[in-house]
């Protein structure tokens, strides 16, 4: 009796409201995934391994799926979850290199990811054509195996503690701060990251990290970034 009176209560009570970064990490998966070899194909420059810090590139992915073309084009980003701050890649970079581009790319030839991969970091970096890609143009160069890499990717972002962004209007630098203070633990600041804005609004923030992957360095210019000042709207 008290068992069937219980599962009553519980049928017939509202659900209560899920916070918002709570929301932003539900991800639900196909049952079978597409994947392909990457088909934009660049320049090879650089080896694979000969470089010197690693940024990771974090997406907005509201502003990223408030374009109706990529919506209809990712719909496991855009349609299928709800996302927040989701991995773009996880680049190797030079820095103060003369003569060079800043970044090594396309270093070794790249086959389609198995899905069994795919699957395994898909609700991280939401799109198989992106992870296929990111790692043909980017990974590629890592010195590492496309497991490895994506591993580490994993690593890094899990470990960061990525609050909720405020939405509306918001200044750069403040941003900033908030990540700051949230990692502040770990040794993040401000002049680790950079604020990438895209026709107004947020687009990614991107955090620079040591070679060996143990501590964050200062990003330096071939990162880009918007000015700390700079109004920007969250959506």
């Amino acid at each position: 009796m008290i068992r069937a009176l219980l599962l009553a209560f519980l049928l017939l009570t509202p659900a209560l409201p899920v916070p918002a970064q709570a929301q932003a990490q539900e991800c639900r998966l196909p049952e079978r995934l597409e994947s392909r070899a990457c088909g934009g194909k660049g320049p090879m420059v650089g080896q694979a391994g000969d470089f010197d810090y690693y940024v990771l590139a974090l997406s907005w992915s509201p502003q990223f799926c408030a374009d109706a073309g990529r919506a209809r084009a990712n719909p496991l980003q855009c349609e299928a979850n709800r996302f927040g701050l989701v991995v773009h890649g996880l680049w190797p970079q030079y820095r103060d290199r003369p003569g060079k581009q800043d970044w090594p790319q396309y270093c070794q030839p790249s086959q389609a990811l198995p899905e069994a991969l795919l699957r395994r970091h898909l609700c991280r970096q939401p799109s198989q054509v992106l992870m296929n890609c990111q790692w043909a143009k980017h990974g590629s160069c890592s010195g590492m195996s496309a497991p490895a890499y994506f591993a580490a990717t994993e690593r890094l972002a899990a470990a960061l503690v990525l609050p909720d962004l405020p939405r509306g209007e918001q200044r750069a630098g403040d941003l900033l701060a908030s990540l700051a203070k949230a990692n502040a633990a770990a040794g993040l600041r401000q002049e680790h990251m950079a604020v990438i804005a895209k026709d107004g609004a947020l687009s990614e923030i991107r955090i620079c990290y040591a070679k060996n992957m143990t501590e964050f360095v200062t990003c330096d210019r071939a990162v880009g970034g918007s000015r700390p000042g700079l109004r920007l709207q969250v959506r």
